[in-house]
């Protein structure tokens, strides 16, 4: 009787551990798609810092632009 309870135990403790790895390995999965992800979003934008400079300057011109609208309202 002690035996086939500590036989169960074991089983419940094994099909546990089971389950937890298999959890591990689709996090893993999930984790390397997301840095594959962050990688090729990073390369993309690094490919064109022109246009981020393009944008950088037009967002500096229009927020100068406003700033001056108000200055001259007063």
């Amino acid at each position: 009787e002690i035996a086939a309870i500590n036989l169960a135990k074991f089983r419940k403790v094994q099909t546990e551990l089971e389950d937890s790895a298999e959890r591990a390995d689709l996090a893993e999965n999930q984790l390397g798609k997301l840095r594959a992800k962050n990688r090729s979003s990073v390369s993309a934008s690094r490919t064109s810092p022109a246009r981020e400079l393009r944008e950088t300057t037009t967002t500096v011109r229009a927020t100068s632009a406003l700033r001056a609208g108000l200055v001259r309202q007063r």
